[in-house]
């Protein structure tokens, strides 16, 4: 995913100056299709790293070793690792380590927003860079931010500047809750289709899935299992966490003390709908005559008041799950930690999921009662449909419509 009318900004960091310069060359001339480049080479590890802090860039191109500083083959210079953790933790952007200790940097792959390309083989760095730029990260990155900045902007225009007076007699460490509240809660409902509508048509038939993505909270926020997790067990089986927040949270070992006050988390187990027994035996019916009672059990399961079942549409790597409340179990949270959280339900689909098991274990059967006697007191008896319609005034006919024939 491109932008074609975009300026992508490609900062190269490598001290051997004709490498860096013909590189930038082999840039300009093979990417030229993705829109047009500006290529800023620094030689510079230190300056590198001001200017990462100060202006905007789509992709580093970053060599591991800095020859300035000295080093042995042994114990070579990191510079570019050590500036690579420094940038990713104030201004992350995709990376191509292109150098000639690949093997210092290995470990940190994750095509193709991280790659690592031998510093000879600069053919395989210009696909890296390509890559990198098609995966759609700096244009994203480019768009979201421009988005948030202009919103936080025109809430503090609209909003804080005219409430100034009143503003200012309150706590002032509470206009940052004020406008992360806000931010928040505005990104949740507009950010989608603002962000559709500026991505151009085929990225808005993305956001056209947006009620799906916006179930889902993909990776998780919390560091810590919590409601509503949508986990897999290490045999890839699918389980929807039923046990409230508030008895799961816990602080990230090392950063507090706060211990979860639950022992064990309880679980709904969650099966791709395809495999689901209901929807399995209306396929092997066969033809729809044979197959009405199966399809009709299994439509039931669709139902939002439906008390067993919750299903949980396909995104992304999640595919199209049925939940069963009837299939519940408890497990030791410290087993449960080390399983994969895919994701969490996000607001108010999590809460909803946790009401509907509520209302399913917690609902009481009643006899029928029979309201016959009460129907007929106030003369809606008589047998069959036409019965009662002739026995119930049409509250819409008035007298004059009455008497017309």
């Amino acid at each position: 995913m491109t932008d074609g009318g975009a300026v992508y900004r490609v900062l190269i960091v490598e001290d051997e100056v004709d490498i860096a310069e013909e590189l930038s060359e082999m840039l300009m001339e093979e990417l030229s299709d993705l829109g047009t480049l500006e290529i800023h080479v620094e030689n510079d590890f230190d300056e590198a790293e001001r200017l990462l802090e100060t202006q905007a860039f789509d992709l580093v191109v970053l060599d591991v070793r800095d020859a300035t500083r000295g080093g042995s083959p042994a114990h070579p210079n990191l510079q570019g690792r050590e500036l690579y953790d420094r940038i990713a933790k104030t201004r992350w952007v995709p990376v191509v380590f292109c150098t000639g200790l690949a093997e210092q940097v290995s470990d940190l792959a994750q095509p193709p927003l991280i790659q690592v390309v031998p510093k000879n083989r600069l053919d395989d760095a210009v696909a890296a860079i390509r890559d990198g730029l098609e995966s759609g990260v700096p244009v994203l990155t480019r768009h979201i931010t421009a988005l948030v900045d202009e919103h936080v902007r025109g809430f503090l225009r609209d909003e804080i500047a005219p409430n100034w007076d009143r503003l200012a007699a309150a706590d002032r460490s509470q206009i940052a809750p004020a406008l992360v509240h806000r931010l928040a809660a505005w990104l949740k409902e507009n950010a989608v289709e603002a962000l559709g509508a500026a991505l151009g048509s085929s990225e808005h038939r993305v956001m056209g899935h947006a009620s799906t993505a916006r179930m889902y909270l993909m990776p998780p926020v919390t560091k810590h299992v919590t409601a509503a997790d949508l986990l897999r067990d290490p045999q890839d089986g699918w389980w929807m966490v039923l046990t409230p927040a508030c008895d799961l949270y816990e602080d990230v070992p090392g950063a507090g003390n706060r211990v979860a006050k639950a022992e064990y988390v309880r679980l709904a187990k969650a099966v791709p709908l395809s495999e689901a027994p209901l929807i399995m035996r209306w396929i092997e019916a066969g033809s729809p005559v044979k197959g009405s009672q199966e399809r009709n059990a299994a439509l039931e399961m669709f139902r939002d008041n439906n008390a067993r079942y919750r299903i949980l549409p396909k995104y992304l790597d999640i595919p199209d799950l049925l939940v069963d409340f009837e299939i519940v179990q408890s497990v030791l949270l410290e087993d449960v930690r080390p399983w994969t959280r895919v994701a969490t339900l996000d607001s108010p689909f999590a809460e909803a999921m946790l009401t509907s098991h509520g209302h399913t274990v917690a609902r009481i059967g009643t006899p029928v009662v029979d309201f016959e006697n009460i129907k007929q007191s106030l003369g809606l008896g008589g047998k069959g449909k036409a019965a009662d319609q002739n026995s119930v005034p049409n509250p819409r006919t008035t007298t004059k419509d009455a008497k017309q024939p």
